[in-house]
């Protein structure tokens, strides 16, 4: 397939790596101008291929290309969306990106049919997927139901090292604030911790068919009995070294389904240590955990690009529109 990596950052560079590993061929790069200026093509392996054409503008670069499909992998913004849906539109190609758009239907219903529209009228097909959310928050849950007669409730935790992000995703989460400062934060809507996780809710409810009754959000700071340092930031004791973050629909039938994401600077001891576990209380009660490189950061980034480079092929047998990873043939890490 002809691939347009658009936002190269971390995982934009992950994708490029693995779409050369796959026998993809990468068109085009879009990013910023200082990021296009700070390219250097030669870390990567293009064989006999072509190097991709480096652009500012989706646009002109899409013109150029004329690749199958975009992987887009920038920070989300409804309008900027609908921009790149637009494009791809206008120029055939198909959209699969990781900035939470998993599941809109309920959350964004106008982004959710402007994109459908768009789509949908050129033939295309848009794809939000990720790891949390778009895998192991949503697919896994449901893929597990799968052997199940009956399923009354699912919790899925994940405990996750946030050491090596930087400054700016500190200031999001609230790490170093006073618990006042923090509640304050909270309040203005300036904390916004693991909201994505509204996405994968919803995705789940709404596949195995559950009435949603009620909904409930718990945000809370863990403060830090002890200095933490990350790479970047130092949080003094007395501070907010984590936050537990929790989303929980109350479903017909007594039926109940919470997710929830706890993150630590500098983690230490087993009650931080990170770790996944999804349970299932069914006919046949369940318990699946999850270890590994995947619950780094580094691996988080790896199983985040495989997700969007392997969803490539099936999603180009879907029906032309916004799917989500319900509608796709099985994804797997095929050779």
């Amino acid at each position: 397939m002809r691939v347009l990596q658009l936002g190269f950052g971390a995982v934009g560079r992950e994708n490029v790596r693995q779409l050369l590993g796959k026998r993809h061929q990468v068109v085009g790069i879009v990013d910023t101008q200082d990021v296009i200026d700070a390219i250097d093509l030669g870390e990567f392996d293009f064989a006999e291929a072509p190097p991709p054409v480096l652009d500012t503008d989706l646009v002109t670069c899409l013109s150029q290309t004329k690749p199958d499909v975009i992987l887009q992998a920038t920070t989300f913004d409804a309008g900027n969306m609908v921009d790149v849906v637009r494009a791809a539109a206008s120029a055939g190609a198909n959209v699969i990106t990781i900035n939470g758009i998993v599941d809109t239907e309920k959350l964004q219903p106008q982004l959710h049919a402007e994109i459908e529209a768009l789509a949908g009228a050129a033939g295309i097909r848009v794809l939000g997927v990720g790891a949390i959310p778009g895998f192991f928050s949503d697919v896994v849950p449901l893929m597990l139901t799968g052997c199940c007669a009956q399923v009354r409730s699912i919790d899925f935790r994940r405990r996750a090292d946030y050491s090596v992000w930087g400054p700016d995703v500190m200031k999001r989460y609230g790490f170093g604030l006073t618990p006042q400062a923090f509640d304050q934060a909270n309040q203005a809507g300036q904390i916004t911790l693991f909201k994505a996780l509204w996405q994968s809710a919803w995705f789940v409810a709404r596949e195995l068919r559950w009435a949603v009754t009620d909904q409930h959000e718990d945000k809370r700071p863990i403060i830090s009995t002890r200095d933490r340092q990350g790479r970047h930031v130092r949080v003094a004791a007395g501070t907010v070294g984590g936050f537990s973050h929790r989303v929980t629909l109350i479903c017909e039938e007594e039926r109940r389904l919470t997710l929830g994401v706890d993150g630590y600077l500098d983690p230490s001891g087993a009650d931080e240590e990170p770790g996944m576990v999804t349970e299932l209380s069914c006919n046949s009660s369940m318990r699946v955990e999850i270890s590994g490189d995947v619950l780094t950061g580094a691996g988080s980034m790896t199983s985040s690009s495989a997700r969007m480079v392997n969803s490539i092929g099936p999603l180009a047998a879907a029906a032309p529109g916004l799917r989500s990873t319900a509608d796709l043939p099985l994804v797997a890490c095929r050779a």
